[in-house]
């Protein structure tokens, strides 16, 4: 994965220094969620897997709507959470 394909490794909840935000916390933490419902196999992966697939576009907590708040490409952020070669870290970082 070259580097321009990376994940920004940002709290997504905080942009561009205009404080916080509920609804970007609500839609990091569905990302979070979905990457350790994909790690935790089962039946929780096969919803994760369903929800990250779908390019539903109009309903605001779909993962393309997500991506495209964040200014993600959600075809390519959808290949780097299912081709990732480690185990995504989901856990906040202390600051």
């Amino acid at each position: 994965m070259s580097s321009s394909d990376r994940l920004p490794e940002m709290d997504i909840a905080y942009l561009d220094a205009q404080g916080y935000s509920a609804l970007s916390e609500l839609m990091r933490a569905m990302i979070l969620r979905t990457i350790e419902d994909l790690q935790s196999g089962g039946e929780l992966r096969e919803e994760a897997l369903q929800y990250l697939m779908t390019d539903d576009e109009e309903y605001v907590l779909s993962f393309t709507s997500i991506c495209r708040h964040f200014g993600f490409n959600p075809e390519k952020t959808r290949d780097a959470i299912l081709n990732a070669k480690s185990r995504i870290r989901t856990r906040r970082r202390a600051a």
